[in-house]
């Protein structure tokens, strides 16, 4: 049995410590997308307020990652709650759908989505919908994916890194992972 944690352990180990540690890390001169930058905000800063800050700048947001909802719906509306989210295309995009499970210890919806191509028609569906299944946002660390002018992505990133709902903002950075 000590041979077998033994084995399990190194063979967790070699393809670890074959790769080199800094592969992974964006250097200073690295590419990135055009036109997109990568920001977390704080989980004090509610996807309205990011929305607004977001819109105030005249971005875009291609993608929101992952906010978390809970329901005050009844546990058996479950399904009803998943139906409405499936059917908004910007939830149901590229394989992603809504998760909505029922929270065990508390009884109570909890939703998590990932919310894209939000123009301001989408963002507008999506704080109805927010009402109408009686959502209510959890704070959690929520990304954002960002469509800024091509050029400009250095100004944005440090433009976002200035306000306070911001965690981090950074560029969309293409790294290149090279296994040994």
């Amino acid at each position: 049995m000590r041979y077998h944690h033994l084995l399990v352990l190194l063979l967790f180990w070699l393809p670890l410590a074959s790769c080199e540690k800094d592969d992974a890390s964006p250097k200073e001169d690295s590419e990135y997308v055009p036109g997109e930058v990568l920001m977390g905000v704080k989980e004090t800063a509610t996807v309205p307020q990011t929305f607004a800050l977001v819109n105030s700048r005249s971005l875009e947001i291609l993608a929101v990652s992952i906010p978390m909802y809970n329901s005050n719906l009844p546990a058996d509306s479950s399904g009803y709650v998943e139906r409405a989210l499936n059917a908004k295309p910007y939830i149901n995009d590229k394989g992603w759908k809504a998760s909505v499970i029922r929270n065990t210890l508390t009884g109570k919806l909890t939703i998590t989505v990932r919310l894209m191509n939000m123009t301001l028609a989408n963002q507008q569906d999506w704080l109805a919908t927010v009402q109408q299944l009686q959502l209510q946002e959890q704070p959690t660390t929520t990304s954002y994916q960002l469509k800024v002018p091509v050029g400009e992505e250095k100004h944005w990133v440090k433009e976002l890194q200035q306000q306070s709902e911001v965690r981090w903002a950074e560029l969309n950075n293409i790294i290149q992972i090279q296994l040994h």
